[in-house]
């Protein structure tokens, strides 16, 4: 039987210099891919519609507790424009019972990568509850497999 991923041990990484860097206090991590169908019905399709795959997109968004410096450095990032790389995998040392290990979440070998622009940023700030925010990355290219060697 083939095992099934905890939610809490996959997790989004940004490069950061040549370091690959979870942002911290994350409560939720997404990948969405789409495709965009292009219509090919015809005179010789008969009654029933035809498609055929077009482009692909693709997102990636993170649900966090507030840390302003990452929060900080996230506007910042989408204030100037910059390019990010990112990668969706499992950290190779998940399951702390303490939680996070010292040195930072280790991302595993293989997973999704790419280039990404930061489309949106919400700032969640409720009277009796912790502040949060949220963030959505939004593929620039192809979204790549991981390699065992990386």
């Amino acid at each position: 039987m083939a095992n099934v991923v905890k939610g809490r041990d996959l997790m989004l990484f940004r490069k950061v210099g040549q370091v690959l860097t979870s942002l911290g206090a994350a409560t939720n991590h997404t990948l969405s891919i789409s495709t965009e169908m292009q219509e090919i019905s015809n005179k010789d399709t008969g009654k029933w519609g035809s498609s055929q795959p077009g482009r692909y997109t693709w997102t990636m968004s993170t649900e966090n507790m507030m840390i302003e410096a990452d929060y900080d450095s996230l506007l910042e990032a989408m204030i100037a424009g910059t390019l990010l790389h990112v990668v969706f995998t499992i950290a190779s040392n998940a399951n702390s019972d303490t939680g996070k290990p010292d040195g930072g979440w280790t991302p595993d070998s293989g997973g999704w990568e790419g280039d990404v622009y930061i489309s949106q940023i919400d700032a969640n700030a409720p009277f009796a509850d912790s502040a949060t925010y949220s963030a959505t990355f939004t593929g620039v290219g192809a979204l790549t497999k991981r390699s065992a060697s990386e």
